[in-house]
């Protein structure tokens, strides 16, 4: 079983939703588009920073898909985004976001992966940010 299949079991996550356990929060990134690029996304509190790590499944080889944190829901995303993230390369991306995850669970947000830097109107990923209740 691969690791991303084994978090995903053990996280035991409904589709787009996120799960906070000990502060970190972790997101299920649904497939868009057609694309078979399902996977994780995790965030870790690093006090006012928050260290997001991204793993997929099916990422392209050799291709650099753009990644962000955006303001709004995957089904009504905010085109511009709220943070930058690593792009994803080889089906992972690690970025130290300069916001802590409090700030970033106080707004409705998601994380969306595009296809390339030249195709970035089409969207392969995306998951909800979704704290606790």
């Amino acid at each position: 079983m691969s690791r991303l299949h084994m978090i995903l079991l053990l996280a035991g996550l409904s589709a787009g939703a996120a799960h906070a356990l000990d502060d970190v929060v972790t997101v299920r990134l649904e497939a868009q588009n057609n694309s078979g690029q399902n996977g994780v996304a995790t965030l870790f509190p690093q006090g006012d920073k928050t260290r997001v790590v991204i793993e997929i499944l099916n990422a392209p080889p050799g291709v650099a898909q753009p990644a962000h944190i955006h303001a709004g829901r995957c089904d009504k995303l905010d085109k511009a985004p709220k943070w930058p993230l690593e792009a994803v390369k080889g089906g992972r991306s690690v970025t130290l976001v300069p916001a802590s995850i409090d700030a970033i669970l106080k707004d409705k947000t998601a994380i969306n992966i595009h296809k390339s830097a030249a195709e970035a109107q089409v969207y392969v990923a995306c998951g909800n940010i979704i704290g606790l209740m």
